[in-house]
């Protein structure tokens, strides 16, 4: 890269440093918050205006990992430190992406403030469970998704601030010279589908295999679990290697970074292995996620009631307004006697299905229930209750077998392009990590093949009685009741 090109950049970066007092050192006119682990994150006056906003406020009493407690006691950190947490690793991506003469280039103080407080507001939407619920999003339902949310909120169409007081928009606007709809689009369109490069490559740094909100979770939710998983890469080093790809349109690294790229991949893999879809964590999961299913089936409420609804509580108020409001003897009752009042009746698994698994028998079950929308998957729980019914010597009610499908929007791993640096901007070139990396290809292909699994569930006391019949002859007679699936 020419020298002058390089002076041009760095002093340019300099420039857009000075105008931005986000991105000045720490403590500089600033006041700091700490969140864990011993992360002091420098917010400015307007930065403390959004926070402080009863709409971010509310983010307090949602917790980041839904039902996810019922497993690991410390899971009971909030969407409201994460999202200070992503706030503070965008800074960090952007003072890095500040030394690439060629962002430096494309960008003005406008967009860094966009992505900065796309940063912050980016889970604004969020509700109690929301992942269990929008995880019916993708079988079929029509539920509530929370980037969506962030929007109306953002807006003042929802939450706390309707009728009250100033939306955030307000805020936006005056205080940090934005278009609060940009800032909107940043959190909830995709990549593809936003019309300018320079507003891609800002969605890339919230939005992508390597971004910011996943540098946050995978540290924050590792801390608070008391796993390693999501820390074993090289963060300083991932960070130092930042670039803008060459097609000008999302982030990337240096050849230099490669390895901590590799690593952060596996880290990400690992967590969702061991912590976020461990069998117990999905027991837990797929509970809520039928008794929220339930809502909207005795609600009659559309999306939007529903949404208004969602926003009201936190996560034990929600789940203790879902049981009282539930009918006597729903499915929604006889789930959630397991998760309130002092109780914790976790669903014990039954049977365990994925694509790396030896038997093509057990292949084919996995492959022909995958697929299956929310009301299919009711039916088919039905007919297993009655072969259990059979076997046990009762009838199981309804909502004691419960079949957990993993959600089906996480299968595609995007790319992420290494670039090797020439002397000259014309003579880099880059190649995609999945072309140079075996880690990388290997954990697109196993995370589909085998950390996604398709589980049966039953009640505790399905599964005190079904303990003895726990035979070969007992799963095969579940298999061949799932490979009737058409």
């Amino acid at each position: 890269m020419s020298t002058d090109f390089q002076n041009d950049g760095m002093a340019r970066a300099l420039s857009l440093q000075g105008l931005i007092p986000e991105l000045a050192p720490p403590f500089v006119k600033t006041s700091p918050v700490r969140v864990p682990e011993l992360n002091n994150v420098a917010l400015t006056r307007r930065a403390l205006a959004i926070i402080d906003h009863p709409d971010f406020q509310r983010l307090r009493q949602i917790r980041q990992l839904g039902p996810t407690h019922w497993v690991y006691p410390g899971a009971v950190h909030t969407r409201f430190e994460h999202s200070i947490g992503v706030y503070s690793c965008v800074r960090k991506y952007l003072l890095s992406l500040l030394q690439d003469s060629r962002f430096t280039a494309m960008v003005t103080e406008a967009d860094l403030l966009s992505v900065l407080a796309a940063g912050l507001l980016h889970d604004l939407g969020h509700y109690p469970f929301a992942h269990s619920l929008e995880a019916l999003h993708h079988k079929g339902e029509a539920t509530p998704r929370h980037e969506e949310l962030a929007g109306k909120i953002i807006l003042g169409e929802l939450g706390r601030s309707t009728g009250r007081c100033s939306p955030i928009a307000s805020v936006i606007e005056k205080q940090w010279a934005l278009e609060p709809r940009r800032v909107i689009r940043l959190i909830s369109e995709s990549r593809r589908s936003l019309p300018t490069p320079v507003d891609r490559v800002l969605k890339s740094v919230l939005s992508s295999t390597i971004d910011a909100d996943k540098m946050d979770y995978l540290e924050r939710d590792s801390i608070h679990l008391g796993v390693p998983y999501g820390r074993n890469y090289d963060r300083d080093r991932l960070l130092s290697s930042l670039r803008m790809n060459l097609q000008g349109d999302s982030i990337a690294v240096t050849e230099k970074g490669r390895v901590s790229a590799e690593i952060f991949v596996f880290c990400r893999y690992t967590m969702f292995s061991e912590v976020y879809w461990h069998h117990t964590v999905r027991s837990a999961s797929v509970m809520m996620e039928r008794a929220l299913a339930d809502v909207k089936r005795w609600s009659g409420e559309g999306t939007s009631e529903l949404a208004e609804t969602l926003l009201r509580f936190h996560d034990d108020g929600f789940v203790e307004w879902l049981y009282q409001t539930a009918p006597d003897g729903s499915r929604s009752r006889l789930i959630l006697n397991g998760l309130i009042g002092g109780n914790r009746k976790l669903y014990k698994r039954v049977l365990t299905l994925g694509r790396s698994q030896i038997e093509p028998e057990r292949r084919e079950a996995f492959e022909r229930v995958y697929g299956l929308e929310t009301h299919r998957t009711s039916e088919l729980e039905d007919r297993l209750r009655d072969l259990l019914s059979s076997r046990i010597g009762r009838t199981l009610r309804e909502g004691e077998v419960l079949i957990d499908i993993p959600p089906r929007d996480k299968d595609a791993l995007e790319d992420v392009e290494v670039l090797y640096e020439g002397r000259h901007p014309q003579s880099s070139r880059g190649l995609m990590l999945s072309e140079i990396s075996r880690i990388m290809r290997a954990v697109g292909d196993d995370f589909a093949r085998v950390v996604k699994k398709i589980r049966v569930f039953v009640s505790p006391d399905a599964a005190e009685s079904l303990h003895a019949d726990r035979t070969a002859e007992f799963e095969s007679s579940l298999i061949d009741e799932l490979r009737k699936v058409e």
